[in-house]
């Protein structure tokens, strides 16, 4: 199959691209996003007064189960007929507004080439059970071993 363009590989990788988004939703490397607040802001009942630094945790806008059905769970399936053209109210793992990462498309290709060569060419077996914790990203305290062959 020839691809004309970006816009057609895309389509043609749309589970791909779900399971990216999913994976940087739940594994996102930025603990924290820093925002200056240029007026006074009513939030929950509080008041943050313009000129305060706000600090949004990705992590937490990413594991809210109020937006996300077990957030916890890896569930690629979520983001079907989801179309993401930048950040959203509750999807900022490359940042928002004029603070959107400028790499962010670069990045899922990148990711998406990775995983092609890793599932094309490759078999994995996890090796014993390793604890997975979540926190502001997953961790393995006790290690998690896969072992990894050449497709034959």
């Amino acid at each position: 199959m020839i691809l004309k363009n970006q816009e057609d590989a895309d389509k043609s990788m749309t589970f791909t691209f779900q399971v990216i988004n999913e994976t940087v939703r739940l594994a996102n490397i930025v603990p924290g996003i820093f925002r200056k607040a240029l007026r006074d802001i009513q939030f929950k009942g509080y008041t943050i007064p313009a000129g305060w630094a706000v600090m949004v945790c990705p992590p937490a806008v990413h594991l809210n189960p109020a937006k996300y059905e077990y957030p916890l769970s890896f569930n690629p399936w979520r983001w079907e007929g989801v179309e993401l053209n930048g950040a959203t109210n509750h999807f900022i793992a490359f940042g928002g507004g004029l603070m959107f990462c400028v790499g962010t498309e670069f990045t899922r290709v990148q990711m998406a080439v990775f995983l092609h060569c890793l599932v094309t060419k490759y078999r994995w077996n996890a090796i014993g059970e390793g604890n997975i914790v979540r926190t502001r990203g997953l961790q393995f305290p006790d290690s998690f071993y896969v072992q990894m062959k050449v497709k034959d």
